[in-house]
């Protein structure tokens, strides 16, 4: 049988190959396995540097976030206040206007009706003239003489009920 026959260069091969695996595995254990590793813990080592760093950016950034809502609740506070104190100041000034206003008003108002009055009694007393003025005119067409201006006044007031 020729395949029999073959069991010499067979066995040869086989140690050959048995050997070869062997300087391989041990090139490979040796020099390549421990590159291979330093790769791998270099990248672990990245990527949990780049986690941590991810993480405290995080924090950082929740931080931030915290201080510009307070920092915005205390900017609408100031605003509020702000515009709570403008209106009450715009209400004092209205009133304090108001107010002078009023009293401003109010004195002309009294002027005024004091000047009315003083122009009533002012009409009042020139009526009082005229009609004794008429009083005695008339009283010169009717009768052909003229009356005291004193009897004249006197009629008029008796007319007037004073």
């Amino acid at each position: 049988m020729p395949q029999l026959q073959q069991i010499d260069t067979f066995l040869s091969q086989v140690v050959w190959l048995v050997l070869a695996f062997v300087v391989l595995f041990v090139v490979l254990r040796t020099i390549a396995l421990p590159k291979i590793q330093a790769t791998l813990e270099a990248r672990r080592d990245r990527i949990e540097g780049d986690l941590d760093r991810a993480q405290t950016l995080r924090q950082e950034a929740e931080q931030v976030l915290a201080e510009y809502e307070a920092a915005m609740a205390e900017g609408r506070d100031r605003a509020q206040s702000v515009i709570r104190d403008a209106v009450e100041d715009g209400k004092a000034r209205a009133a304090k206007a108001h107010d002078a206003l009023a009293g401003r008003l109010a004195d002309d108002i009294r002027h005024a009706e004091a000047r009315i009055e003083t122009a009533r009694d002012e009409a009042v007393g020139n009526i009082r003239e005229v009609a004794v003025d008429v009083v005695q005119a008339a009283s010169q067409r009717l009768i052909g003489g003229r009356i005291a201006r004193k009897s004249a006044a006197d009629a008029v007031d008796a007319v007037a009920g004073r």
